[in-house]
């Protein structure tokens, strides 16, 4: 059985977005819950054990509704808490032009906090195709070179193709060919990318900012289809990280008057694939699902995944 933890912050002023403090105090309760640990380094180490640790980001939508430069800061303070040098941590994307938009600082010097995307002249993809089932493609030289781990912190979003965006979605940024992969609302595609050797294997972490949530007209920002969830899910497990965000979608379609992602012709097909390949649990009666509601000081208390 895989566990899934979502934190919820319901302290005063909510529906807004949040910062470094309060992410970092989701972060710290679902770290403590998913791994069992009471000591915050012990829990991170846990997922992410040492070396070079990666962080990849989702920019599609530039400052309007990216990965929080909060949400990255707050984990990048809880790795220097456990013992990582800023220097050892890699934050990326696929492109150095989406990064700058979403408000990242571009650095790629060997002080402080590494930025940059795979487009940039240090970086680059992979000079040998990585292939799995029906994907065939270059691996960004961030994660198959410079990181030894990788956190997945994606934005939870409709999708016009694959019905659902989160993380394992997200990894399509990894890739030099995903314009490929969108047939079949993206299925098995999907799964096969995240069946990547190097993605599969560098990947231990997923970190679903769902704070703001583009439930439908995504990829892109469309205002007018926003919602507050305020919270993060967080696995180590990507499919069932991602079966959670996809509860948390349709329950938003739902209470704004959106049919289901299958009505509307966007069934979420390939996380029963990503099952079949091992990849992890989509079968939400085998995820132990933990939620936890943090409020303003950090008193911790049980909630609802749809309340």
């Amino acid at each position: 059985m895989s566990k899934v933890v979502v934190v919820k912050y319901i302290g005063d002023q909510r529906n807004r977005p949040l910062t470094q403090s309060e992410y970092k105090m989701l972060l710290t309760a679902a770290l403590h819950t998913l791994s069992g640990q009471s000591d915050l380094a012990a829990a991170a180490r846990r997922y992410l054990p040492g070396g070079v640790v990666g962080m990849k980001t989702n920019c599609l939508a530039h400052r309007l509704n990216s990965t929080p430069l909060a949400l990255a800061d707050a984990l990048t303070a809880i790795l220097v808490s456990a013992g990582f040098k800023e220097k050892d941590v890699v934050v990326w994307e696929r492109s150095n032009r989406e990064l700058a938009s979403a408000g990242f600082t571009l650095n790629v010097s060997g002080a402080g906090r590494r930025c940059v995307g795979t487009d940039a002249n240090v970086t680059g993809y992979s000079d040998e195709f990585h292939s799995s089932g029906e994907v065939n493609s270059l691996v960004s030289r961030i994660l198959t070179e410079i990181v030894d781990v990788n956190v997945n912190v994606p934005v939870l979003k409709d999708h016009s193709v694959a019905g659902l965006s989160a993380g394992m979605k997200n990894m399509y940024g990894a890739i030099n060919n995903p314009n490929k992969y969108h047939g079949n609302n993206c299925d098995p595609y999907c799964a096969h990318v995240n069946n990547l050797e190097s993605i599969k294997s560098k990947n231990r972490l997923t970190v679903i900012d769902a704070v703001r949530v583009q439930y439908n007209g995504g990829p892109g920002y469309a205002e007018d289809y926003l919602a507050y969830y305020n919270g993060l899910v967080i696995s180590d497990d990507p499919v069932a990280a991602d079966r959670i965000g996809f509860e948390i979608l349709e329950h938003l379609r739902a209470i704004n008057g959106q049919p289901t992602l299958e009505r509307a012709g966007r069934p979420v097909r390939y996380l029963a694939s990503a099952e079949k390949l091992g990849l992890g649990i989509a079968d939400i009666n085998k995820i132990e699902l933990r939620v936890i509601m943090i409020d303003k000081n950090g008193r911790e208390s049980a909630g609802e995944l749809l309340e």
